[in-house]
C-alpha cells in the first residue's frame, strides 16, 4: 500500500505546502474528480488509508465500501489536487476520519476550518472595539454562509 505522503505528492516533507495546490486558487484547478478516473482511484486510496489510520469509533472495515461512493458523489465537482490538499489540512488538525462536508468546507473556505455557530456567537458577544480583523472576517463569512444557505 502506498504511503499517504506519496499519495498526496509530498515531495519535500519539510515543506509539504510547496507541492500542494492552494485550496482557494482557481487558476490551479484541474479536471473535476467525477471526470478523472485517476483522481477517483487516488481518492479511493486516500480514503482507504485514512480509514485505516484514523479514529473511527465503532465503524467496521466493510463500511468503507459505502463511504467511497459517497465521498466521490459529494466531491465530484472538485479536482483531486484540491481534495488532497483539504485532506492534508484536515489530517494536520484532527485524528478523526473526516465527513465529506468537512472536506468540502476546507476546499470552499480555502483551508480554514468549518464555520461554527458557537464560535460566531462568542465573537459577536465581544464589544466591537475588541474584535480582531480575523473576528470580523469570521462574522462576515458566517453571515454570508447563512444567507447563501451553506
Amino acid at each position: 500500500m502506498e504511503k499517504i505522503g506519496n499519495l498526496i505528492h509530498l515531495t519535500n516533507p519539510a515543506k509539504p505546502t510547496d507541492s500542494l495546490p492552494s485550496l482557494s486558487n482557481p487558476s490551479e484547478i484541474s479536471m473535476p474528480v467525477a471526470q478523472d478516473l485517476s483522481g477517483q482511484k487516488q481518492l479511493s486510496l486516500l480514503l482507504t488509508q485514512a480509514y485505516q489510520a484514523l479514529n473511527l469509533y465503532g465503524k467496521e472495515p466493510q463500511q468503507l465500501a459505502a463511504a467511497i461512493p459517497l465521498f466521490q458523489m459529494v466531491l465530484a465537482d472538485y479536482p483531486i489536487d484540491r481534495i488532497q490538499a483539504a485532506f492534508l489540512a484536515h489530517l494536520k488538525k484532527s485524528s478523526n476520519f473526516p465527513a465529506p462536508a468537512d472536506i468540502v468546507s476546507l476546499i470552499e473556505r480555502g483551508g480554514k476550518p468549518p464555520l461554527d455557530r458557537a464560535v460566531y456567537v462568542s465573537i459577536t458577544k465581544k464589544p466591537g472595539d475588541q474584535r480582531t480583523s480575523a473576528d470580523w472576517d469570521y462574522i462576515q463569512d458566517y453571515e454570508r454562509s447563512q444567507m447563501d444557505g451553506r
